[in-house]
């Protein structure tokens, strides 16, 4: 599972993918002081969480905590099956094809270079495809482009 700051600060920018998060027992998310933890619901004081952020109730005083949910690879490759509306075969099929196309405003790199980890190429990927959205280290930005 990817826990660089890079990987978050991807997640961080990608409010489309963070609406969507309807948080599940074992989801991992990072804090803003960038600690990563894994979502256990009612153990060791674990906050209620709603709508991306932690929520804390101590005697009347309620404490929000703004959390960025990390998506594992195997929930990419959901959220992009979903998104297509095809089988894990047709997505894979794009998704490897599309690895080998050029990428971001200049298009001198194509996104098996540009991206370290599973988890950051499939996040490339959905939201590429579904956002029209391509990574430069500024954060996301419309491509201009859809395929």
């Amino acid at each position: 599972m990817d826990k660089s700051s890079r990987y978050i600060d991807m997640c961080k920018g990608a409010r489309e993918i963070q609406e969507t998060w309807n948080h599940k027992t074992g989801d991992i998310f990072a804090t803003e002081e960038g600690e990563v933890l894994f979502w256990v619901p009612g153990k060791y004081g674990a906050p209620e969480i709603k709508n991306g952020f932690g929520v804390t109730r101590t005697d009347k005083v309620v404490t929000l905590a703004r959390y960025t949910w990390l998506p594992r690879y195997s929930q990419l490759i959901e959220t992009a099956q979903e998104g297509a509306g095809t089988s894990f075969r047709d997505v894979t099929f794009h998704f490897y094809s599309w690895l080998d196309t050029p990428y971001g405003p200049e298009a001198e790199q194509r996104p098996k270079e540009l991206f370290s980890t599973n988890e950051q190429v499939w996040l490339a990927y959905i939201m590429e495809k579904r956002y029209d959205k391509m990574w430069s280290e500024a954060g996301w930005r419309k491509s201009g482009a859809k395929g």
